[in-house]
């Protein structure tokens, strides 16, 4: 067993075994400064020399390019294990781990409790789109644009939460204060039904998805008749707390939570190609990172505010379980329980909120609050106004080659998305409709073949639409003059039309009338619509009808880019 004097020995040796490396390295580093204090600077004829001129564009595609360079071969590394060889020789650009630095930002997060999303690039709103113009500028332009129609900031207690009624409003976001006092039961009792306009929108915070926040924020949507449609993601990240693994409050999840979910829900008809007036889709993304605000850890970011004035033009907006510091111009604040002792509101009311979203707050007063939104409509739809700049600007629903959103009336070749319907006779001959949507329908021709009419595919011409030829059945003198239409053109319409002297069924957009019948002996009218991606309207004219062999039978599926 070692003594105490040989154990101060060897560590007597061991720290002057370090302080000799120490020395050599800085012998070894004043070396290599005086060597390049020696260097000569370059003459200042060659500072002054002009940039090198950027590369000339790729050329066109009918332009032969010169064969790309043969890529350098690396050379063979015999000291490295079998697997890294293998990389070395698959990858351009492999270095052995051993032998180069890489960011590992989950060992990170074990060692020193920094989440993967502190290290994302330009998260930041005033970054994120410095590198896209388009988008920066479009963002701008809105946010004036809300700005100059939007009312000064308003709020009232949560105690008087029914004197709201009967006012309507388009956006309404709610952070749910969940405690032993407060649960879902409690949410869904709250009035909001009464206080939504059709069509409108609610935000609604439902937690990290650890306990039942995802499951019960649905079940609470459906209850005031809102059906989900988005599913807005906070990602927190910790770059200030810096709490790390074992910090986190007890869950029952298997994963570290690092999220907030908010949940949007739907009410009433929108069509995001066609209601342009009252959404504007795809101009912000459904992920936001935030660190949070250390003074209020319950508090959401401030990015939905604006993420819900860009999405939504209405400009009755509408927060509930807000605080001091959600006061916001353009929207009504009802306060959390308990916020309005926090307000440190004057005699008056009165409040005033920093930033160019705050300014003269006030208690909310429902007769000044509704004359102020009219006055900011103009007397049309209290929606922010959108601009030929913004309209341009903004993302819009995919085109679709030969979509037509106008209705398309049937009958026989005539309005857009309407099949014309060409039936051969019975001696053979053809009747060809043409309308003005390129499409045309030529009619079949009969084959007499050892007397057995044949089924005859006639070339089409138009909007890439093909036409089935006319049947003549001359079996027991029987002539159902059976024609059918084909697909393709403005609308996808798909017509068939079976004419036994004059009856037809189609399909096309919306509503198409086949054969010969006159479209106004149509019986009734079927409208059924639903929202959500894949939604259909559907129109069903003179169903049945008695089976009146001159009255037209149709139907319509009008595809359009739902919300």
């Amino acid at each position: 067993m070692a003594t105490t004097t040989e154990i101060i020995g060897d560590a007597n040796q061991l720290l002057a075994a370090h302080s000799n490396l120490i020395q050599r390295l800085r012998t070894s580093q004043q070396a290599h400064r005086r060597q390049l204090h020696s260097l000569h600077s370059p003459p200042h004829d060659l500072l002054r020399l002009p940039n090198i001129p950027s590369p000339q564009p790729s050329p066109p595609p009918h332009e032969q390019s010169p064969p790309p360079s043969p890529k350098p071969q690396q050379q063979p590394r015999s000291d490295l294990p079998p697997a890294k060889k293998a990389r070395v020789a698959r990858y351009r650009n492999y270095v052995p781990e051993e032998e180069t630095i890489r960011n590992d930002y989950s060992q990170r997060y074990v060692d020193g409790g920094e989440w993967p999303q502190d290290w994302v690039l330009g998260a930041e709103p005033e970054h994120r789109f410095e590198e896209y113009p388009k988008q920066q500028r479009l963002l701008n332009l809105k946010k004036a644009s809300v700005t100059t129609h939007s009312l000064p900031p308003t709020y009232i207690p949560y105690s008087k939460l029914t004197s709201l009624q009967p006012s309507k409003f388009d956006a309404i976001l709610l952070d749910p204060p969940f405690s032993s006092t407060f649960t879902w039961n409690h949410l869904q009792e709250i009035p909001i039904p009464t206080l939504a306009a059709d069509p409108s929108f609610v935000f609604l915070w439902v937690g990290s998805g650890a306990g039942e926040g995802l499951e019960r924020g649905r079940e609470v949507l459906a209850k005031w008749g809102y059906r989900r449609c988005e599913d807005v993601v906070w990602v927190k990240t910790n770059k200030m707390t810096n709490h790390g693994p074992g910090t986190d409050p007890p869950t029952t999840s298997l994963l570290t939570r690092t999220k907030q979910h908010c949940l949007i829900g739907i009410r009433g008809t929108v069509r995001r190609s066609t209601d342009s007036w009252f959404v504007h889709c795809n101009v912000d993304t459904d992920v936001i990172i935030w660190e949070g605000d250390p003074t209020d850890p319950t508090r959401k970011p401030p990015e939905m505010y604006t993420l819900i004035e860009n999405f939504c033009l209405g400009l009755r907006r509408l927060e509930v379980f807000g605080r001091p510091s959600s006061l916001r111009r353009g929207w009504v604040t009802i306060l959390g329980p308990g916020q309005e002792e926090v307000l440190h509101a004057k005699e008056d009311g009165v409040v005033y909120v920093e930033g160019e979203e705050g300014g003269r707050a006030s208690v909310w007063v429902q007769e000044t609050w509704e004359e102020g939104i009219k006055e900011l409509s103009g007397g049309g739809k209290p929606v922010v106004p959108m601009t030929a700049e913004i309209d341009a600007l903004r993302p819009k629903s995919p085109f679709r080659p030969g979509q037509n959103t106008n209705a398309g009336a049937g009958g026989a070749g005539s309005g857009p998305g309407g099949v014309g319907t060409a039936g051969a006779n019975r001696f053979g001959t053809a009747n060809n409709m043409n309308n003005r949507n390129g499409f045309l329908n030529s009619g079949g021709q009969n084959q007499m073949m050892g007397g057995q009419n044949q089924l005859v595919m006639a070339p089409m011409m138009g909007m890439g639409v093909h036409h089935l030829g006319g049947v003549d059945d001359m079996m027991g003198n029987w002539n159902p003059m059976m024609s059918v239409a084909g697909m393709g053109g403005p609308g996808m319409g798909v017509g068939l039309g079976m004419n036994m002297m004059g009856m037809g069924a189609g399909f096309g957009q919306p509503v198409f009338n086949g054969g010969w019948g006159d479209p106004s002996q149509a019986g009734y009218g079927l409208d059924a619509a639903w929202d959500g991606d894949g939604m259909m309207a559907m129109n069903v004219q003179g169903m049945m009808n008695g089976m009146n062999p001159m009255g037209p039978m149709g139907m319509g599926w009008a595809p359009f880019d739902g919300y």
